[in-house]
């Protein structure tokens, strides 16, 4: 009775349902169910075409499928899983007017050619979105720099992502009046590039960078101007540099919400927890929410001291009580490492450190039912053998991390006895889709390598994406390709692993049938016949783009 209700349903209900669902869901599967969620399918106008972890045979599948008019949201990518992809879309596609509907565009790893087709296609487009992650070091040709200048300035642009060389950033004209209020920078720019983007986007509300360029020298008096659109701004993954920052942040009074994350230095201030109470009450008078994540490399004879030092400046009341900024402050003892970070961490990436290996102080009491502190975080490196000999589970009684799909793990030696149990009660193991296995295959160590990893994957079943090496391979790689394909799962569908001749990919390809992509990594002290690889592709059927790199081939694969 309850699936015929279900089967009932306002066509309306479902096409919301299909908002939350993956493309490959509702065609491969929904669609196939009876007749009227065949129809249901096919009438949706609102599909998001995400391809960055596609097989080719489903991307051919919903290309041939899906009219242009019902598209609103596409994903290219030629990054290692799908390298090729783009050039192949475009050989079908040869006009991005034909998709009337569409409001974001995300395109990954793109060449200079294909970016200028889509810059072209885009400029009197209905684009709400547009992120670009370009693949060279430089775009190199200035179409591509006057086309993305033309397309920042089309009037119905919204929300812009770009991944540049900083060379090209520099030379990238701002267009006046943009009406962008979104915009995010993943590269160093100048200054002057900062000046003339709040100058000429009266709409901007937040900005994402990654840091300002040392070698600035060419700078304009910025000091007499104040621009008060923006009321969000973070800098990420860069060098935190207390000068810089002072003359930018003296730019945008009304910011309300400031992140830092990225390296610092102890000598330009970035850990001063008292000059930064100064400015914000000088300069930032409406800021309401202050996320920092610093790092930097100490001396060796780093005086341990110094860390109740910094948080001490931390402890008043414009950080407890007005800001309302708790923050943490470690040294993690072998590798010299200082970290600030306000709580919740406010980064996607973390590298987990015991206590047993670090000191650490605080402005606020730590309480061991704050479930939220690393809720952010979601991708995890654990180097096992540092944090398993101690019992860190007795410490909380909830799951640390509870939304890392990506895990990380160096293990030196044998696999550490009691690992799954530790990762069981501090990570989701259901949540991690992705997984990075760095291991000694000696032969002392194989069996307990072999057991954990089978262990783990069969907790954590939900995993499509494994990259596994070995810490001394390929040249002294004591691991077979037959052990390593009883190992992988048919879940698996990205494998990245290291090989020490072309009998080790061709037994790969063979055994894994229901491999997407494979990247194979080689030593550069091997020799290796991409000629002779090529021939055992072709006698194995699996029609595939290749993708030479350094010391890499990437293939993006076909099924039988």
């Amino acid at each position: 009775m309850s699936s015929t209700c279900f089967d009932t349903l306002p066509v309306e209900i479902f096409h919301h349902i299909f908002d939350k669902l993956d493309i490959e869901t509702i065609l491969f599967s929904f669609r196939y169910v009876c007749k009227r969620f065949y129809s249901i399918a096919d009438s949706y106008n609102s599909y998001k075409f995400n391809f960055e972890s596609i097989s080719k045979s489903n991307f051919y599948r919903i290309c041939r499928i899906i009219p242009f008019e019902q598209v609103i949201s596409l994903t290219l990518s030629d990054k290692d899983k799908t390298h090729g992809q783009i050039q192949l879309f475009l050989s079908l596609f040869n006009n991005l007017n034909q998709f009337i509907r569409l409001r974001s565009l995300t395109l990954i790893q793109i060449e200079d050619d294909y970016l200028n087709i889509f810059l072209n296609s885009i400029l009197h487009s209905s684009l709400i979105s547009l992120t670009i992650d370009s693949q060279t070091l430089s775009i190199r040709q200035n179409m591509s720099l006057n086309l993305l200048s033309s397309t920042i300035k089309h009037s119905t642009l919204k929300k812009l992502d770009l991944n540049m060389w900083s060379k090209d950033m520099n030379e990238l004209q701002w267009p006046i009046n943009c009406t962008i209020n979104y915009l995010r920078i993943q590269n160093s720019i100048t200054l002057n590039q900062f000046y003339f983007i709040l100058e000429y986007s009266p709409c901007l509300k937040t900005i994402i960078l990654k840091d300002f360029n040392i070698d600035d020298t060419n700078e304009i008096n910025i000091n007499s101007r104040e621009f008060f659109q923006l009321t969000s701004l973070t800098f990420e993954n860069g060098r935190i540099q207390m000068d810089k920052l002072e003359q930018c942040l003296s730019l945008t009074p009304s910011l309300i919400d400031l992140k830092l994350i990225g390296n610092g230095n102890l000598i330009n201030s970035s850990f001063d927890g008292h000059r930064w109470e100064e400015f914000i009450k000088a300069k930032l008078r409406l800021l309401k929410k202050f996320q920092l994540f610093i790092s930097v490399l100490t001396p060796v004879n780093f005086d341990t001291n110094n860390i109740e030092q910094i948080i001490s400046f931390f402890r008043t009341s414009f950080w407890i009580n007005k800001i309302n900024c708790f923050v943490n402050c470690d040294y993690i003892i072998y590798l010299h490492k200082l970290i600030l970070y306000s709580i919740p961490i406010c980064i996607d990436h973390l590298e987990y450190y015991s206590d047993v290996n670090k000191i650490s102080a605080s402005n606020f009491k730590k309480e061991n039912n704050d479930s939220m502190i690393m809720d952010n975080i979601k991708q995890l490196d654990l180097y096992l053998n540092k944090i398993i000999n101690i019992d860190e589970t007795d410490k909380v009684n909830h799951l640390l991390f509870r939304n890392v799909n990506e895990l990380i793990l160096g293990i030196d030696g044998q696999w550490p006895k009691g690992s799954l149990t530790f990762l069981s009660t501090t990570i989701d193991l259901l949540h991690i889709t992705k997984l990075s296995i760095s291991v000694n295959f000696f032969h002392e160590y194989m069996s307990s390598i072999v057991y954990g990893i089978n262990e783990l994957l069969k907790y954590a079943s939900n995993i499509h994406t494994l990259s596994l090496f070995d810490y001394w391979a390929p040249n002294n790689c004591t691991t077979t390709m037959e052990t390593v394909c009883s190992m992988i799962t048919s879940n698996i569908k990205h494998l990245q692993i290291q090989v020490k001749n072309s009998d080790d990919i061709k037994c790969i390809i063979e055994n894994l049938e229901h491999l997407i992509s494979v990247t194979f990594k080689y030593s550069q002290s091997l020799i290796f016949n991409r000629g002779e690889f090529i021939d055992c592709l072709e006698e194995l059927k699996r029609h595939s783009s290749r993708w030479n790199c350094k010391y890499a081939l990437h293939l993006w694969l076909d099924h039988n």
